[in-house]
């Protein structure tokens, strides 16, 4: 693991016309940033997406797949009448009937979400939906052009929003702190001393492997995650809907994975709705 400066040189943003960008050097980048060759207008510094914008693309990805269920009821419908007339009509009042009750259910769970604060389906089936949409809404918003980052940055905050409602009774004997290994040095000292005499392991995770092993070994009953969108997206599809988990993700001045931190009021914040137990003396 790496932390602040490094002996080698800092990659150029600038290269020869017509010739692809090369890998910044300066850092290792994650498996989630594989794809990012060190071009400066692609950085996306300090995200503060509103919890809207997921919603609103959710909302999209919802109507489409409406939209799309009677051409696909048209397709299937002759093979069903061939095994019986009767079997046809009540599968078309059956899919109605869901596709009714479906939106019924988004809507009055979105209204309460986001107007209320609070969720009227149970954890699990909010999140199964939850993930179930994120594709969809990360397509949307590309060709929107909304980047996957924004789209996470939203997607996280009305994810944290879901957790905090679901677990609020819920004690973090076991907390497990995921830290990302290019955090910056004050950032990591100041979280461990401000998470002195709790019940909580933190560990530095260099990538999804090694958190995964983090969660065997330490079993926790509720997961605090520092670390990009693309990161924290990833890691809440893998655990979301066995272990609840918070995410924060981090501000990249230099780019991914390089000196990156967090604001220590989105910490406080996190904290505030995890019931901490001390350490027994």
């Amino acid at each position: 693991m790496s932390e602040g400066k490094t002996d080698r040189p800092e990659a150029s943003q600038e290269t020869p016309p017509g010739d692809p960008p090369k890998m910044p050097k300066d850092r290792k980048l994650g498996n989630e940033w594989a794809d990012w060759k060190g071009e400066a207008g692609s950085l996306e510094q300090d995200l503060d997406e509103r919890l809207s914008v997921f919603f609103l693309l959710a909302v999209g990805i919802v109507i489409f797949l409406i939209i799309l269920l009677p051409a696909v009821w048209y397709l299937v419908r002759p093979r069903i009448m061939q095994l019986h007339p009767g079997a046809a009509q009540g599968a078309e009042w059956l899919l109605g009937g869901g596709a009714v009750l479906f939106m019924i259910l988004v809507s009055a769970e979105g209204i309460s979400l986001f107007f209320f604060e609070r969720t009227l389906l149970p954890y699990r089936w909010t999140e199964k939906f939850l993930l179930f949409l994120l594709p969809g809404a990360v397509w949307l918003g590309a060709k929107l052009g909304i980047s996957r980052d924004r789209v996470g940055n939203s997607f996280i905050k009305v994810h944290n929003l879901v957790t905090r409602l679901s677990t609020a009774s819920v004690r973090a004997e076991k907390l497990l702190v995921l830290l990302p290994r290019c955090l910056r040095k004050e950032i990591r000292t100041g979280i461990i001393r401000r998470l002195e005499g709790y019940e909580a392991s933190i560990v530095t995770a260099g990538g999804g492997e090694e958190a995964r092993e983090a969660i065997r070994q330490y079993r926790p009953t509720l997961i605090l995650a520092l670390a990009c969108e693309r990161d924290l997206m990833s890691g809440i599809k893998d655990v979301a809907e066995r272990i609840p988990v918070i995410g924060i993700p981090n501000k990249r001045p230099e780019g991914p994975c390089k000196n990156t931190h967090i604001s220590f009021e989105d910490l406080e914040e996190a904290l505030h709705c995890i019931h901490l137990s001390r350490k027994k003396e």
